[in-house]
């Protein structure tokens, strides 16, 4: 099936407020921690340096983009994937606009965050805070787990054929990765919600590790989320019908790219999200899928908001947003 492909209107933005700032967390206080003198700066003088006192840990960070004139009421929230931060949604590697700008475009203000521990989140001291250290990505499993092509094909940087990411682009991705930890999870949703219940009701829209979050974060707080679309979300909770009932007027997209039989961690990440799509579906509640290759438009990468018909892929989300706005709540 060839569907034919929406644009997102190429017109000029005025915006009228850009703001950041960090939300969640906790202050944590640490005693018994050494002190000692260093050279903090440059050629200055050493001086004494008392790691003992408080920390914040736990907060997230985000960039609120307001439009003069939105033409939508609600602001549409961007969530990162498990080793990236925002910077997923600002800029593609090879130097197009993201989604970031192309929803601005489409009128709607925009969130974009940083989850806990992520990027400017910043991250708290270990072992003395975190519990367990951080996991970091190798180019090669980025690779393959972003499914640019097999693993064994990296060293040639051969991807899979008809591959929509941009190749030459692939070590501007590598530079985006940063640490995580495994362990997080409450601490990330404890963030996300005081995040929502500051500035929602928001259309979601939410990337991988990020799509797990934001299917859990429906449950949590269902009227403050209009419209949901999650990216190739790894993973999704196991419902329970009394969930279906609380969260089925908000309107779900679950968007899927090529080559998943090749992974068979995505297969897994498949299955468990067809099964919360097909419950939600099965009580009549608003789901769609786009499963783009079943759509004729063969190809993306698990980051299709960079592959080189990102824009496509944005026009796509904004037109079912546009007929999905979701429930007054």
């Amino acid at each position: 099936m060839n569907v034919p492909l929406a644009k997102i209107e190429q017109r000029n933005v005025t915006i009228s407020e850009i703001s950041s700032f960090h939300i969640g967390g906790e202050s944590v206080a640490l005693s018994d921690q050494p002190r000692f003198m260093m050279r903090v700066a440059g050629e200055g003088m050493a001086r004494e340096v008392d790691l003992n006192g408080s920390y914040v840990t736990g907060q997230l960070y985000a960039n609120h983009i307001k439009l003069a004139s939105p033409q939508h009421t609600e602001p549409v929230m961007f969530w990162h994937g498990g080793a990236m931060t925002g910077v997923t949604w600002e800029t593609t590697p090879d130097g197009r606009p993201g989604w970031q700008w192309l929803f601005l475009q489409a009128g709607y203000d925009v969130i974009v965050t940083d989850a806990v521990e992520r990027g400017r989140a910043s991250w708290s001291p270990f072992p003395q805070i975190y519990d367990t250290g951080p996991v970091f990505r190798t180019k090669e499993e980025a690779w393959s787990m972003y499914r640019v092509g097999a693993r064994q094909s990296y060293d040639a940087r051969v991807p899979y054929s008809g591959q929509r990411f941009p190749v030459s682009g692939f070590d501007a991705l590598a530079a985006q990765l940063v640490p995580r930890w495994t362990t997080h999870d409450d601490m990330t949703l404890d963030a996300y919600q005081a995040l929502l219940e500051k500035v929602g009701p928001v259309h979601l829209v939410a990337h991988s590790q990020g799509g797990w979050f934001a299917l859990n974060m429906v449950r949590r707080v269902p009227h403050l989320v209009r419209s949901v679309v999650v990216i190739e979300p790894a993973g999704a909770p196991r419902l329970e019908q009394d969930d279906v009932a609380r969260i089925g007027d908000i309107p779900h997209l679950f968007v899927w790219g090529d080559f998943i039989d090749e992974v068979p961690s995505w297969k897994k990440y498949r299955t468990a999200t067809d099964q919360y799509r097909e419950m939600m579906a099965t009580a009549g509640r608003q789901t769609r899928e786009m499963d783009l290759p079943a759509m004729g438009i063969r190809g993306n990468s698990h980051v299709p908001m960079m592959d080189d018909n990102s824009a496509d892929i944005a026009a796509l989300i904004v037109d079912w947003m546009a007929q999905n706005p979701g429930s007054a709540k």
